[in-house]
């Protein structure tokens, strides 16, 4: 990142004469991403169905709980080490007012400290529970359980949404100034959680219902809706144009049409189809829907930062 702008403004008060390509996110920001959107989502389903003691218990914590928290601990800590410096990433977390890496930094924190509370009275460490006289419920039954339960599935909400809305916020870049950028990330973490939540289930002879495959369909086709339409919507415009481009005709055709688009949306919609119709079938399809869609929520926002492409011959700040 610019050494001299904070982390929202990177892409900000710059002159191009010519489309240019932006070289800042990659790889390592894709993680963060991804990270961030299962870590996020995989609590809040697992939560909102009420299956969280379904999938599995480790040292007495729900093992939905444990991936949660690791996934959103690493892509923390990712975010750290993108932003370098230890006085920059103090900066980015107290510039809430305009930062959605501030906010989104924040929602890390408050979700991992309100998240561990909660399930803090159910942890085992060898014969006892040492947390055991705490005075809320685990699973969250009680009044001050409940609480940190709502406090931690609404962070984890804000984790799965702010990574997009770090790229839409600004309008230097053309591709990624949406609101159909933080909808698809947001949808793509939703189904790849479900899909780890159907795994999970799997793994423990968890019958899984028809109403998941249901909602795991109807996530992928509104997946489906977020990406048409965001490619249709002002696909004329400088700069987005060669974004679009790049991702339906050229140097990312296959990646994105192929892979992310057809074997890694509507390949799993047609299996969650199946599998809600197919009783025998659901314990494949939360396999196959995961091993498709975790490397699919990858390369969308992989794909996603690779055609940041800043418009031609445009001022985007006023020149003094």
């Amino acid at each position: 990142m610019s050494r001299d702008l904070g982390p929202q403004n990177v892409f900000m008060d710059r002159f191009t004469l010519e489309p240019k390509v932006q070289r800042v996110w990659d790889a390592p920001h894709a993680t963060w991403f991804t990270l961030m959107g299962v870590g996020g989502g995989i609590f809040v389903l697992a939560r909102l169905l009420g299956v969280e003691l379904d999938l599995g218990v480790v040292l007495g914590i729900p093992l939905a709980d444990v991936i949660s928290f690791a996934a959103i601990a690493v892509g923390g800590l990712i975010l750290i080490a993108d932003l370098g410096k230890p006085m920059r990433f103090i900066r980015a977390v107290l510039n809430p007012s305009t930062s959605w890496i501030s906010r989104g930094a924040i929602a890390d924190f408050v979700f991992l400290l309100t998240g561990g509370l909660l399930v803090l009275p159910a942890l085992e460490l060898g014969d006892s529970m040492p947390f055991e006289g705490l005075p809320w419920d685990a699973a969250g039954d009680d009044g001050f359980g409940r609480v940190l339960e709502i406090v931690a599935v609404l962070a984890a909400v804000v984790v799965m949404f702010y990574a997009g809305q770090v790229l839409a916020a600004p309008r230097a870049i053309p591709y990624w100034h949406s609101p159909l950028i933080p909808l698809q990330f947001l949808l793509s973490s939703a189904a790849t959680s479900l899909a780890l939540v159907m795994l999970l289930e799997t793994a423990n002879d968890h019958a899984i219902p028809a109403g998941q495959c249901w909602l795991l369909a109807g996530f992928l086709v509104l997946l489906l809706a977020a990406i048409g339409a965001h490619l249709r919507a002002g696909a004329e415009t400088p700069g987005k144009a060669e974004s679009i481009e790049r991702l339906t005709r050229g140097v990312y055709r296959t990646e994105f049409v192929g892979g992310v688009v057809v074997v890694g949306t509507v390949v799993p919609l047609v299996a969650a189809v199946l599998g809600a119709a197919v009783p025998s079938a659901r314990d494949a399809v939360g396999i196959i829907c995961l091993v498709l869609l975790l490397p699919a929520g990858f390369f969308l926002r992989l794909l996603t930062l690779r055609v940041g492409i800043f418009p031609p011959v445009r001022s985007l700040v006023p020149v003094r």
